[in-house]
């Protein structure tokens, strides 16, 4: 068959049948260049997603038993709670895969001829994020074929995993779809037709390429013995289904738009985040070092594969001179710094002598000219980040440790050994090498012989003992208005997505915030 017919296939099962509005961000639109780049940039994306499911596929191995447990002997707490989170992380990785499948959906309207490259590396992510999708997502779904009790309780809505109600049933509607395996085959075929576009393009000694490949041969592998065995029962339903729908640009049961909105670039509010500068400048005003920071911008969400509104957190420093002001004249710190080594006169003088490449570093400016007053753990590692970075976001949340000025100072200098470390994509919080950004501020803070610190508990993901940004705010409502509460509230600037701006929010909206939907971009 050749190429031609494989595409006119493709078209014909897998476009939208009506019109729709074009993506306000087209991808194809760059230069070439600058796509190729872009092109790179989501393939390394999408190889850190394949980790991801990796590890989520061997965390269901563990907890197999749970799984195929006999039906009607009720879950237990701790059992619903294991269930949840991976299908909810697994859901998180399906629609981060999804978006890069979105966004270079159209290379089948890019002329092959005239533009090869972009065809080329338009088609490996198109058809690699959607073997992706369906090898983990049907080697996920075939435990629960038959398990009413399991189905039932991954369908209920769970906003605070970041599922919406009916995710696990449209998913599964999706992924087993007549024209979604339609793409699959034809998808298989044509990547053997466009081989020698792919030399020609220059894509096949592009880095990660090679490992694509494989992935897809792999990925597709597995995806078809699954569609085989259960072929008779699968397709049953969804053989009728197809004359109702044969839209299958949304693949996971996510909206087209709020596909296309997300991701690394943000396609609708580029360098537009609802809060403004002169609300993050009056927001300084406010703040002391220490404080704890959790923070969200709708068009791209860090932490894929673990639950809730709030994906990001970060430890507020203040300037060097604040941090001076702050802490330099505290009876207490002065006689901790007295007894470090070297007698530094001063706890800033204690972090430049200790730190001196760091305090240089953090006494410095970021790329607006506003000085750092920030740490936080990004996908370039534990970096000093300025206003514009830390504090321009779509919704801020600010809470205020109730600790003395010592043990603040304390947590900031351990917060300063973890600066420049890697970022920790396997969010391992039992190692100190790479850090995710919870953990930076869970470290900094942690219990000690000379440190009453935060209690901060861990909870369990898919099985692995983590802290998602959302545990912080839920400990703050859990122990708002007690004695004995570990965090104060400073201010929460609440973003308004439909009218472009952000708002000044009170404690009780602040309180009730970790239980958004992670998805719902328009919120509530």
């Amino acid at each position: 068959m050749s190429a031609a017919p494989l595409l006119l296939a493709w078209l014909t099962l897998a476009s939208t049948p009506a019109p729709t509005p074009p993506p306000v961000h087209d991808v194809y639109a760059l230069d070439e260049a600058a796509f190729v780049a872009q092109a790179q940039a989501d393939l390394a994306l999408l190889e850190r997603h394949v980790r991801g499911l990796r590890g989520l596929q061997e965390a269901v191995k563990q907890s197999r038993g749970v799984y195929l447990q006999k039906q009607g002997v009720p879950y237990t707490p701790d059992q619903k709670q294991l269930l949840l989170s991976t299908w909810a992380a697994f859901f998180d990785y399906f629609v981060s895969v999804e978006v890069i499948r979105q966004r270079y959906w159209d290379f089948v309207k890019v002329p092959a001829v005239t533009q090869p490259r972009k065809h080329a590396w338009g088609f490996l992510l198109t058809h690699g994020a959607l073997t992706t999708e369906l090898a983990h997502g049907l080697t996920y779904a075939e435990l629960t074929l038959g398990r009413k009790q399991l189905e039932v309780l991954l369908d209920e809505p769970a906003p605070e995993y970041g599922l919406p109600a009916r995710a696990f049933a449209r998913f599964k509607d999706k992924a087993i779809h007549v024209s979604t395996s339609t793409q699959l085959l034809t998808g298989d075929g044509y990547k053997e037709q466009l081989r020698p576009l792919l030399v020609k393009a220059g894509a096949l000694d592009a880095p990660r390429v090679p490992w694509l490949l494989q992935e897809m041969k792999h990925n597709s592998k597995v995806a078809k013995g699954l569609l085989t065995r259960r072929g008779a029962t699968l397709f049953a339903k969804a053989t009728v289904d197809l004359t109702k729908d044969t839209a299958q640009r949304a693949f996971f049961p996510v909206q087209r738009a709020v596909a296309e909105w997300m991701g690394d670039t943000r396609v609708r509010r580029v360098g537009q985040p609802l809060i403004t500068r002169e609300q993050a400048l009056a927001l300084l005003e406010r703040m002391e070092p220490g404080d704890i920071m959790v923070a969200r911008q709708n068009w791209y969400l860090s932490n894929i594969g673990l639950p809730g509104f709030w994906p990001h957190a970060e430890l507020f420093l203040g300037t060097p001179a604040q941090l001076s002001a702050y802490f330099d004249e505290d009876p207490a710190v002065k006689a901790w710094v007295a007894t470090l080594p070297g007698a530094p006169g001063s706890f800033t003088q204690h972090l430049a002598r200790s730190f001196p490449a760091k305090w240089a570093a953090y006494s410095g400016q970021d790329a607006h000219g506003d000085p750092l007053r920030i740490l936080e753990s990004i996908s370039e590692g534990v970096s000093f980040t300025g206003l514009e970075h830390g504090l321009r976001v779509d919704y801020l949340g600010v809470m205020r440790p109730r600790l003395s000025r010592l043990e603040k100072a304390r947590a900031i200098a351990r917060a300063f050994t973890f600066q420049g470390r890697p970022y920790d994509f396997d969010f391992d919080f039992f190692s100190d090498r790479t850090l995710v950004c919870t953990e930076l501020v869970w470290k900094a803070y942690a219990p000690a012989q000379d440190m009453t610190g935060l209690r901060i508990p861990l909870v369990s993901v898919a099985g692995r003992r983590t802290l998602p940004a959302n545990e912080l705010v839920r400990l703050f409502d859990a122990e708002f208005g007690r004695e004995d509460r570990q965090l104060d509230f400073v201010a929460f600037l609440d973003g308004r997505e439909a009218e472009g701006i952000a708002r000044e929010a009170d404690a009780a909206a602040f309180r009730y915030s970790y239980r958004r939907a992670k998805w719902d971009i328009a919120q509530e």
